[in-house]
């Protein structure tokens, strides 16, 4: 993370054919095409990690969507992706489970909207400060998609609050502080 690589040096992974993790955060020197090249020719590729990268666009992530046929795992937070990025995951990959596109401030309802209704093989949505997102909209697809777990400050707050009441805590009801 955030060393002093370039798409110059990523590029060589290519070479990597059996490469099944790859961590390509907060490299400030990383264009698109390498990351489109890598997921191209390292066929075995199940997570990609391109948080951090601002250059990383629409465009790209299509690639991915279309070209990553092993891809599990796609973290996107603070990527310079809209709608379109998750509304492709959604129409071309079958394979991806977990995407996280947290602090993505492009993606609206719209695009957790169609990625939920579209991909057969989402499990986990990373909404995290997408402030164009409404939570009364996540608490819809909450419902309507209940093998996808949608992860927003809100959802988080709640699984956790619900995990302490089965694990036998009660809140403090006395006035005493």
């Amino acid at each position: 993370m955030g060393c002093p690589v370039t798409s110059q040096g990523v590029i060589h992974l290519t070479a990597l054919r059996n490469l099944n993790v790859l961590d390509l955060r907060h490299i400030s020197e990383l264009n698109n095409e390498t990351v489109m090249e890598v997921v191209r020719k390292c066929r075995n590729l199940s997570s990609l990690n391109l948080c951090l990268n601002w250059s990383i666009n629409d465009r790209c992530v299509e690639i991915i969507a279309k070209e990553g046929r092993s891809l599990k795992e796609l973290y996107l937070v603070s990527c310079k992706i809209t709608d379109h990025a998750l509304i492709a995951i959604g129409q071309y990959s079958s394979t991806i489970e977990t995407v996280d596109a947290g602090w993505c401030k492009d993606i609206t309802d719209q695009g957790a909207t169609q990625i939920a209704q579209s991909s057969k093989s989402l499990r986990y949505l990373g909404l995290m400060r997408c402030d164009k997102v409404n939570e009364e909209t996540v608490e819809r697809l909450v419902v309507q998609y209940p093998h996808i777990v949608f992860s927003t400050v809100m959802q988080d707050c709640k699984r956790t609050l619900e995990r302490a009441y089965q694990m036998g805590w009660s809140p403090n009801t006395s006035n005493t502080s």
